[in-house]
Formats: C-alpha cells, sequence, structure tokens
C-alpha cells in the first residue's frame, strides 16, 4: 500500500492544493486502516492509566487470541471521547504466548495449581511452559527443580 505525496508541478492553484491535501488525507486514512487491521473491531482489555485535565491516558491489550494479530498499547483520549494519540505494538506468536500465561497467573493471584488446572496442565507441565517461554525465573528456585525431577522421573 503506498501513500501518496503533494506533486508540485501539478499544483497550480488553491483549489489544485485543496484536491491534492484532501486525496493525501484520504490515503492516509486508508493506510491507517491498514495497519490497524488487527486492531479495529477487537474485545480490548484497557485500563485508565492517569487524568490530567480534560484528557485521559490509557493503556490497552487485545483479548490475545493466538489465531490472530495481538497488540498492546496506549491512547491518549480527551473528555468528549475524541482520540488524540494512539500508540499500539504488534505482538509476535511468542510475546502473545508469554503474556497470555503471564496474565493467566495474574488471573489466579500467582497460584501455579490453579493456573494449571484452569489451562489444563499438571502443576509439572505448567512450570515447564513457564521454562520455555524463559519465565522460569520467576520461580522458586525449588519449585523448579521439583517439577522438573518429576517430569524425567515419567519419561
Amino acid at each position: 500500500m503506498s501513500v501518496s505525496s503533494l506533486d508540485e508541478s501539478k499544483i497550480n492553484d488553491l483549489k489544485a492544493l485543496r484536491a491534492a491535501v484532501q486525496n493525501m488525507r484520504s490515503d492516509w486514512a486508508s493506510f491507517q486502516g491498514f495497519m490497524a487491521e488487527g486492531l479495529l473491531g477487537r474485545k480490548l482489555i484497557s485500563q485508565k492509566v492517569y487524568t490530567a485535565g480534560s484528557f485521559m491516558l490509557q493503556r490497552f491489550i487485545t483479548d490475545l487470541n493466538p489465531k490472530e494479530e495481538n497488540h498492546i498499547g496506549e491512547a491518549i483520549i480527551r473528555e468528549n471521547g475524541e482520540l488524540e494519540y494512539l500508540k499500539t505494538y504488534r505482538l509476535s506468536g511468542m510475546q502473545t504466548r508469554r503474556v497470555y500465561l503471564l496474565s493467566q497467573l495474574a488471573n489466579h493471584n500467582w497460584n501455579l495449581d490453579a493456573t494449571a488446572s484452569k489451562l489444563g496442565n499438571t502443576r509439572e507441565e505448567f512450570v515447564l511452559r513457564l521454562e520455555k517461554v524463559g519465565f522460569g525465573y520467576l520461580l522458586n528456585a525449588e519449585v523448579r527443580l521439583a517439577a522438573l525431577k518429576k517430569i524425567k522421573g515419567k519419561r
């Protein structure tokens, strides 16, 4: 997708300039829609972070559907709902899996057994999942070793 620019050689009067600017705005609107395609129309989980006068800073994340594009970002919104600023980051598949596991842990008050059960894993399988995505360091060393020992014993 390309976005047009102003061709000075074709602008000879105010009417031509207005038409060129309108065309450019239309191209940019289409481009922004194209870039945010995986974000628009998705369920978002958002949190109000800060309010300053008539502006509110909000952070958001998509619903972490592994089959879709996922985003995390922030927006500044006026009292009347008008969007002033939007910054979004597209998450890779690995980032999505990592965020999903952390959000599930948070939803279960960081209880390994409850989170594992919700995800259809044993405690040991869940600890291994955390290890595989690089979060093993978050766990107590004894918990990690016990889980790895138990899994190796089953093999």
